[in-house]
């Protein structure tokens, strides 16, 4: 036989994979890298394609069993998991049986005359027996929008519209809800004295009251004058996201340069039809269809996370941790481009990464296991996905995004891999409506 290979199950979650491949092979594989070598082989004095095959193996040896060491490897593992229907989620971890790889190249594995035997230890989709998962318990959220409702809708539209306008009374004292445009310069108390931080200075307009800035800020602002002056001291949050300002006193000395205050333009027809609407009857129904629709959209995102909640908390299995640190992955880009979008510099995305790191872990492992139950059930109870139903999909998304439906399929042809995630998206959705319809759900009082 050209291989053997052999499975240990080390744990649920876990296969490893002993593979042999016979010395014959591991020979003709030689045989044809100082064949290769050979033809393309300088050696000084000798012609290109004649220098004898032992100077061949002198000066290129090292180099040939290694590249055949891994050729025989990514030849021979990936038809050993399709022989042992194994379904790896990362890439293995290759060890010989005295080295153990990932940490530095070895190329003497590979041995003239002898087998070539290596281990491949993956992790894999763990085997769920998932249960208690009909006749869950489950409240909807309220989807009632109110007139109140809409008219902080149409507050935000006048907020967008508004303008900042200053005061100019010199006995005006600042209060919350104005905005003051201050310039600010700080640094750390320290025994040494004051270490100024290039982010604690600049200038700004900030609305009292916003919380933009550490707790005890925005308070020192108030009762400040126009051209007025103020040194005070407050504490970083024990809990700040920047370590190493983390519970120390920090100084600031602001001054003032404006107070102002907030003009929103009144509610006019003007406004609706400056805004898009018809009217101001037109914008307020508007509105309200765009709260019925949020709050429906809320509500069906929260019924999902109690669902898949209580899933996970009837389902204890162990998790693929590569699978789980592949999510947190994910979840940190979208973190990252949040803060950036907000005007975080690098250093600060990084800082802010690091602090959230053990929540960006807990939500990753939760939306894992979350997938692998639905999966599961989705699974037990044969809830397939035909290629009618991705066809209707894809006809869906094309009108929804108001491009050529022929443009849409040749993508998804075109990329397998997205047409893989569209099925599994379309699968955990079979089987979370498949939950509801054998849950219990009361609507909220």
């Amino acid at each position: 036989m050209e291989y053997q290979v052999k499975v240990e199950n080390p744990s649920n979650i876990q296969r490893k994979l002993i593979i042999s491949v016979s010395k014959d092979i591991v020979a003709k594989r030689l045989a044809t890298g100082y064949s290769d070598v050979q033809r393309k082989a300088k050696i000084k004095g000798f012609r290109p394609g004649m220098v004898p095959m032992n100077l061949v193996k002198q000066y290129y040896g090292a180099d040939v069993r290694h590249q055949v060491f891994h050729n025989i490897i990514d030849e021979f593992y990936p038809k050993a998991l399709r022989e042992q229907k194994i379904r790896a989620v990362n890439s293995p971890q290759i060890s010989t049986p005295d080295h153990q790889h990932g940490q530095g190249e070895h190329d003497h594995e590979i041995k003239d005359g002898q087998d070539l035997t290596f281990t491949a230890t993956v992790e894999i989709i763990p085997e769920i027996e998932v249960k208690g998962y009909t006749g869950l318990s489950l409240t909807k959220g309220k989807t009632e929008v109110t007139e109140i409702d809409v008219d902080k809708v149409i507050e935000s539209i006048q907020d967008n519209r508004a303008e900042l306008i200053a005061i100019e009374s010199e006995s005006h004292r600042a209060k919350k809800g104005e905005f003051v445009d201050m310039k600010f310069d700080g640094g750390v108390v320290t025994d040494a004295g004051l270490d100024k931080r290039p982010g604690m200075e600049g200038s700004r307009v900030l609305e009292i009251g916003s919380d933009s800035l550490i707790p005890g800020f925005e308070e020192n602002l108030v009762g400040m004058k126009r051209g007025e002056t103020k040194t005070f001291r407050i504490p970083f949050p024990a809990d700040y996201f920047e370590k190493d300002l983390a519970g120390k006193d920090a100084e600031f000395t602001v001054t003032v340069s404006e107070i102002k205050e907030k003009k929103r333009p009144p509610v006019t027809e003007e406004l609706a039809k400056d805004m898009g609407y018809e009217s101001i009857a037109d914008m307020r129904v508007k509105a309200k269809e765009h709260l019925v629709k949020q709050k429906a959209t809320d509500s069906d995102r929260k019924l999902r996370s109690d669902l898949l909640g209580q899933l996970i908390e009837k389902n204890s299995f162990e998790c693929p941790q590569s699978l789980v640190q592949a999510q947190a992955r994910v979840l940190a880009q979208d973190v990252a481009k949040n803060l950036k979008n907000q005007g975080f510099t690098d250093q600060m995305v990084q800082e802010a990464l690091t602090h959230e790191l053990e929540n960006i872990s807990k939500r990753a492992e939760s939306q894992v296991r979350a997938s692998l139950v639905l999966e599961a059930i989705a699974k037990k109870e044969n809830l397939d996905v035909t290629d009618a139903d991705i066809d209707a999909e894809i006809k869906s998304m094309a009108e929804n995004m108001k491009a050529g439906l022929e443009e849409v399929k040749e993508f998804y042809a075109k990329n397998p891999s997205r047409r893989d995630d569209l099925e599994f998206r379309m699968r955990e959705d079979k089987a979370v409506e498949f939950l509801f319809s054998k849950s219990k759900i009361k609507e909220e009082k």
